[in-house]
């Protein structure tokens, strides 16, 4: 599959998130960074800790903070990208889910949501 292309002249967001936490439940912590684009210029970078989480609830975080922070801009077209292929399945609609929050995401009308590597998605760590 070739790699996305961005004219130049497209307002855009790129959005990245990840979250992390220690075995069965300990402690961990999530973040997303924004960019707007053509000129790759943070918009907006978050992070947060929780005392007990999974690494599947710190992802959905990292997914739920990635949505809050985009919450104020204009809707331009967005890109999610993030390296947790069950949140990112879930969002396109692949698998179940039934997390409310995530329904956030129908009110940019011009999003997609792209799987990507854990090395690509190093600026979300």
């Amino acid at each position: 599959m070739p790699p996305p292309t961005v004219d130049p002249e497209v307002k855009l967001f790129v959005v990245s998130f990840d979250g992390s936490a220690r075995v069965k439940r300990g402690r961990g912590a999530y973040s997303a960074i924004v960019w707007q684009l053509p000129h790759w210029k943070v918009v907006f970078a978050a992070s947060e800790y929780m005392a007990e989480l999974t690494v599947n609830e710190a992802e959905y975080r990292g997914m739920m903070l990635c949505l809050d922070l985009v919450a104020p801009l204009d809707r331009a077209r967005l890109i999610i990208c993030g390296d947790s292929n069950l949140v990112i399945r879930q969002m396109r609609g692949e698998i179940e889910c039934k997390v409310p929050g995530l329904k956030l995401l129908r009110s940019w009308p011009d999003h997609e949501l792209l799987h990507m590597k854990r090395d690509w998605n190093q600026s979300a760590d």
